[in-house]
């Protein structure tokens, strides 16, 4: 297998453990797609869909049981709620991890370094654990401290970074370059496989959909492996005739760090990003903007952005309804909620929201929002 550039289209075999081309672009692995017929059927996580999955049929798999979360009708204007916030860990990071740990695993690496305000940093430290592997996570210095805990506890080293969300990727970078030959960065907003792990989940709403194509689907935006991941499932299963078009994409940015949607807008040069409720998608620089963009103009959807304060009522309408979700996911919500009061989603559709995160991740933001502790 081999990765390609999405710039300049330069090659790059996966032994190499090259996360970016000389050209500065990042790297992408290669097209496939999967049937009907191909699923395993009798395999309850998302290696079921191992045909569209860039790994050896016979190649050994780390798995904790990821994937085939639930896929509930709600009560929020018949909105779909996708509880990837279900997953082993508590967040759809699981998807990428299991693929990344699982791949870095048979090349035979010992200690894998990452950098991440928190769910990708516990799937890594989860997936590194049942791998048998060392794994040293940066993150920055305001991640909950239900996450770091949780990092902990899987038994990886945790360093704190002051300073922009950037900062922590220069640091984990850093420190990989000075164990070069012991230690590997596999940063999951570059590693080219970690959005194929992601892409799972849209064969899963394929699937539980009875093989049908939802109308729209509502995600949060950071790095962009959940929306890129989906867009790539679902363009894969139209490349094979297996639904008849693209679902409407529609990515939802907190307005605290909301640079995708000052670029979707027209007013880049008025973006910001300082520290909000939403901390899972409070990336300044998100390198894989462009694409993004793109992908969300191709299916006709649209970038949108929330305050604070819809935030906060998101985490407690969801709540109330029985979805216990951390304010990254809440976002999600309360995007999906104004994109159906302004009528550009309607009720008659199906309408997905990922749900990307558990709230027990960041009860103690959570408590302080909502002024209960």
């Amino acid at each position: 297998m081999s990765y390609t550039c999405y710039q300049c289209g330069k090659t790059y075999r996966e032994d190499q453990l090259i996360l970016e081309c000389t050209c500065g672009g990042y790297l992408k692995a290669p097209e496939r797609a999967i049937r009907k017929q191909d699923i395993i059927t009798q395999d309850p996580t998302l290696w079921r869909y191992r045909k569209a999955l860039p790994i050896g049929e016979n190649d050994p798999v780390i798995s904790l049981g990821e994937g085939l979360t639930p896929l509930v009708k709600t009560n929020f204007g018949g909105l779909f709620f996708k509880a990837d916030s279900l997953m082993p860990t508590g967040s759809f990071k699981d998807r990428g991890a299991a693929l990344v740990i699982s791949h870095l695993k048979k090349l035979g690496i010992k200690k894998v370094i990452n950098d991440s305000s928190g769910n990708s940093a516990a799937a890594y430290a989860a997936y590194c654990a049942a791998a048998g592997l060392e794994c040293h996570i940066f993150t920055p210095a305001s991640t909950s401290v239900g996450k770091l805990v949780q990092i902990q506890m899987y038994g990886a080293k945790v360093t704190k970074v002051a300073g922009a969300r950037d900062q922590v990727t220069l640091a984990a970078k850093a420190e990989a370059e000075k164990q070069v030959g012991q230690a590997v960065y596999a940063g999951h907003n570059t590693h080219p496989l970690f959005p194929e792990g992601c892409k799972t989940v849209a064969y899963e709403i394929w699937e539980q959909l009875g093989w049908g194509v939802p109308d729209n689907i509502v995600v949060p935006f950071g790095g962009g492996s959940a929306m890129l991941g989906m867009y790539k499932g679902f363009r894969e299963l139209v490349s094979v005739g297996e639904i008849p078009h693209m679902p409407r994409i529609f990515v939802i940015q907190a307005h605290s760090c909301n640079p995708l949607y000052s670029l979707f807008v027209g007013k880049e040069e008025s973006a910001q990003c300082v520290p909000g409720l939403a901390e899972g998608i409070s990336i300044a620089k998100p390198i894989k903007k462009v694409e993004a963009i793109a992908a969300v103009r191709q299916t006709g959807g649209t970038v949108e952005e929330v305050s604070e304060g819809e935030i906060i009522e998101a985490l407690r309408e969801a709540s109330r309804a029985g979805f216990y979700v951390e304010p990254t996911t809440a976002a999600t919500v309360a995007g999906a909620l104004r994109l159906q009061k302004t009528g550009v989603i309607r009720s008659a559709e199906k309408t997905v929201v990922l749900l990307t995160g558990n709230g027990l991740k960041a009860t103690d933001k959570i408590g302080q929002a909502m002024g209960l502790v």
